[in-house]
């Protein structure tokens, strides 16, 4: 923005000396950079060699133009204005400085609307309004007085924490946390953070409304699912357990386990994985209810087996 400013300055001053005066003689000065303590009370436009006065861009002549507005520090700076093929370029120096400040250019709209910084680029026909580009490590920042938040594209492995090739996101300061954050408040489920290929789509979508979607599988090491219920209420004295013969019903009847959803039901409406768990385990701990009265039935009946096998034995001893 300053040098926006700087440049509306520089243009609106060199319109006024214009209408003030029949116009600006060029000199030729090509082989000579002369120190900022050469300008005082003047614009002046010059014709220069390119790489004496060592500035950036291309061919081997460059148009300069330097506002010195007054004669020493207390005016403030001298500024230079430098017009080459590779586009313009701004430097500056106090008149007591030993040199020229270093050459910045000046970033320029195209007649497209687009603004390229980089040079060298070899995409001419990018249809980005800005690009930014660096042959090898390119990185932008926003910053301010808690920290520094990096957009970069890695040219190696390991730079900017990536491999050659990775788009890096990087949030450093005093804190870490990088925030997508949806103007839509509403807990509606109209807004979404989303990520697409060109196969799917958006194939995974984060809801204003707390939910999430996924078109796809998800590997994870550890998953951990918070749950409103459990199914150890199975195990409580009021439980109302039903009997083998009415679970034979109700598969005969609806195809599928008492209190557990349908195949259909399951296909249309998907499962709630907390829910789902809690059911599974409701029918395990069922199971091994049935399995303890099973047991009971089975010790019961060999303890009368055992008494009969006494019987027997008493009776055949007796008969000898």
């Amino acid at each position: 923005m300053k040098r926006v400013l700087l440049m509306a300055g520089m243009a609106f001053s060199t319109l006024i000396y214009a209408q003030n005066a029949p116009g600006l003689t060029i000199h030729d000065t090509r082989n000579i950079n002369d120190l900022p303590s050469a300008y005082s009370h003047i614009v002046k436009a010059e014709f220069k060699s390119r790489d004496v006065i060592g500035v950036p861009g291309k061919g081997n002549y460059s148009g300069m133009l330097t506002i010195a507005p007054w004669f020493d520090n207390s005016g403030n700076k001298r500024h230079q204005l430098n017009f080459n093929d590779g586009g313009i370029f701004y430097r500056n120096a106090l008149s007591a400085d030993p040199q020229w400040g270093n050459w910045n250019k000046l970033l320029l709209e195209s007649s497209e609307g687009k603004v390229r910084i980089g040079s060298n680029d070899p995409d001419t026909s990018s249809a980005a309004l800005l690009r930014v580009y660096d042959k090898n490590d390119v990185m932008m920042e926003v910053t301010n007085s808690y920290g520094t938040f990096q957009i970069a594209k890695s040219g190696c492995n390991g730079c900017y924490g990536g491999t050659s090739g990775d788009t890096v996101l990087r949030n450093l300061g005093s804190s870490h946390n990088i925030i997508i954050a949806q103007p839509n408040d509403n807990n509606d489920g109209k807004s979404f953070v989303g990520f697409q290929d060109a196969t799917r789509g958006i194939w995974i979508k984060f809801l204003n409304n707390g939910i999430a979607k996924f078109d796809g599988k998800i590997h994870a090491k550890e998953v951990e699912v918070k749950a409103n219920v459990w199914a150890d209420y199975v195990f409580k004295k009021d439980y109302q357990l039903k009997s083998l013969d009415e679970v034979e019903k109700h598969i005969t009847e609806k195809g599928h386990l008492p209190n557990i959803p349908s195949a259909s039901e399951v296909i249309a409406n998907g499962i709630n994985v907390a829910e789902m768990d809690a059911k599974l385990l409701e029918k395990i701990e069922e199971l091994t209810l049935y399995s303890i009265e099973q047991n009971k039935q089975l010790k019961f009946q060999s303890d009368k087996i055992e008494k009969l096998e006494q019987q027997v034995q008493k009776l055949l001893s007796t008969q000898k």
